[in-house]
């Protein structure tokens, strides 16, 4: 009897440390995948401090980071930033940025102030942002996102050789205005029309059309003296951009429109000018036959 209880009691005891052997395995087993799961840090989106950064522009760049361990802080965390060519740059010089430790599934920004280069074409450019850091054994990790800022030009459309033929015109004759047209940016201009308006004269208006980078057009059309007076005519030009947003320039020049010259006055004026001469020469033929009568009288007497 002690004997069969000894055996039980043995394979109860043997049962128990196998039990405590096996669990312990696998609790050492998930402790150690633990410690030396690979912790990420992600970048988990970004904000541009203004709608639109315009070649030239400088801009604030916040980076939204997540330590996505769920049981690793992250320590000695170094975060840089470039562009190719170096497109967009770091205002205060430095493109690192330091962070001393982050704990496990911990959220953080990282908000650094960039310029863009003043010649950049309009489109897309893409920063880089690269990140090294470490574990809590000191186990050293990179990793690198990218973020896509698009950059715009704003368009730049000049005005030169603006001028008209006649300063002064009588009412309901005509002057002829013309003026170019130039694209001094680096994009296209689209949707491009000139009006011209004024109190003396009728509103005239031409659509020109698009207008590419480094050409130029010309413009001519033709004014009419409406009103007497004297004044300012209003040339505008308007415009677009490739996104649809509307420009406007607007410039100024004199115009006189007078009073023409009655041509009935003129007319009645001339007849009675060379009637002055007409009158005059009759009586001046007729002196002169008076004058040879008697010159021929008194011969006549002389010799009868």
């Amino acid at each position: 009897m002690k004997t069969l209880l000894t055996k039980a009691l043995t394979t109860a005891a043997c049962a128990a440390i196998a039990a405590v052997g096996f669990s312990g395995v696998t609790l050492f087993q998930h402790d150690a995948y633990a410690a030396y799961y690979t912790p990420r840090l992600m970048v988990t989106g970004s904000e541009i401090s203004k709608d639109r950064v315009n070649a030239g522009d400088e801009f604030d760049l916040t980076v939204h980071f997540i330590n996505e361990s769920e049981d690793t802080h992250l320590y000695n965390i170094k975060i840089a930033f470039n562009s190719d060519d170096n497109n967009i740059y770091p205002v205060n010089g430095t493109n690192v940025y330091y962070v001393d430790s982050v704990e496990d599934e911990e959220e953080f920004d990282v908000t650094i102030s960039m310029a863009s280069r003043s010649d950049l074409d309009p489109k897309p450019y893409t920063i880089k942002v690269s990140y090294e850091f470490e574990d809590m054994e000191k186990m050293y990790y990179q990793d690198s996102s990218e973020i896509v800022v698009p950059i715009y030009q704003t368009p730049a459309l000049s005005v030169s050789d603006m001028k008209l033929t006649k300063n002064e015109i009588d009412l309901d004759n005509k002057t002829s205005f013309s003026m170019k047209l130039n694209n001094t940016g680096k994009t296209g201009i689209y949707n491009v029309a000139v009006s011209i308006e004024g109190d003396m004269i009728n509103n005239v208006d031409t659509v020109v059309g698009n207008l590419d980078k480094g050409n130029n057009t010309s413009v001519d059309l033709s004014l009419k003296g409406t009103e007497i007076g004297s004044g300012e005519i209003k040339i505008n030009v308007t415009y677009d951009d490739a996104d649809g947003n509307s420009y406007n320039i607007t410039k100024t020049m004199n115009l006189t429109v007078n009073e023409p010259v009655q041509v009935e006055l003129a007319a009645e004026e001339t007849p009675s000018f060379n009637m002055v001469y007409v009158i005059a020469g009759v009586i001046a033929i007729v002196i002169i036959i008076v004058v040879v009568n008697i010159i021929r009288k008194v011969r006549e007497k002389k010799y009868a």
